[in-house]
């Protein structure tokens, strides 16, 4: 009884080291890749006031979903 009182709770460890270290290595390979072509754009000459449009493209050559949560200009 004393055996099978210490192998368990020292299995459950082990096995919860293995379980959270294998986690810990599959999430890193599901991280998000950003990857923007052209980072900067010239719009040449233009009058004060006038709207300016101009798309970047960005992709996500990562695994895991890239969330944009911010963009400034400038």
């Amino acid at each position: 009884n004393f055996r099978l009182a210490v192998f368990i709770p020292l299995g459950t460890l082990l096995l919860s080291f293995l379980a959270s270290s294998g986690y810990c290595r599959m999430q890193s390979e599901k991280l998000p890749k950003m990857y923007i072509h052209r980072k900067t754009a010239d719009l040449g000459e233009f009058y004060e006031g006038v709207d300016i449009k101009y798309a970047f493209t960005v992709r996500n050559y990562g695994a895991g979903e890239l969330r944009i949560l911010g963009v400034k200009p400038g």
